[in-house]
């Protein structure tokens, strides 16, 4: 079996798919600022629902950034504690691989975003005026991700099923979490 783990998102994702890439089961829910005590109990309760047991998976995808500091840190430390018993595989997948098209937007904070602006262009911080400048400038109303942006709509479409089918799974025993910069720990 396959689980997929996504807490980076605007509502986070847990999907179940069998061997041959076929969705056996999947939920979404809201997780923002509490990935460090809802996590690993929706986990729980998602593999009880379902009859599943960790030591079933043989690939865990997990969406390891950016994000929140403590949102990445607690899903990547999560995913490899389990998988540190368990002996299996992960699979590392960017919030920005999730998508097809560009740009691609995921919020930072009140003030910046990481921006992707094209599939050349390397994950980087903006501010927000600025990637609104930009895309105001090529004259883009559209744009995938999570972020909130002044007369821009954002749309964060997710084809779970389609990944999963695309996917080239790893045989990575832990993973890092993805930083794009440092924390911000005072």
């Amino acid at each position: 079996m396959i689980l997929f783990v996504n807490t980076i998102g605007k509502k986070a994702y847990l999907g179940l798919f069998d061997n041959k890439k076929n969705l056996l089961s999947e939920t979404f829910f809201e997780i923002k600022g509490n990935e460090s005590s809802l996590l690993l109990p929706k986990l729980e309760e998602f593999l009880e629902k379902n009859n599943v047991d960790y030591f079933q998976i043989e690939n865990f995808v997990l969406v390891n950034g950016p994000g929140s500091f403590t949102g990445v840190r607690t899903a990547v430390l999560t995913i490899n504690t389990i998988n540190f018993i368990t002996k299996k595989n992960i699979t590392p997948l960017s919030y920005f691989d999730l998508f097809k098209s560009f740009p691609i937007i995921k919020s930072s904070s009140k003030r910046d975003s990481f921006f992707q602006k094209d599939n050349f262009s390397e994950i980087e911080i903006w501010e927000n005026q600025k990637i609104k400048e930009f895309l105001e400038e090529k004259n883009i109303s559209k744009i995938n991700g999570d972020a909130e942006i002044e007369k821009i709509e954002i749309l964060e479409n997710i084809d779970y099923c389609d990944i999963i089918k695309n996917i080239e799974f790893k045989d990575f025993k832990q993973v890092e979490a993805l930083y794009i910069k440092k924390p911000n720990i005072s």
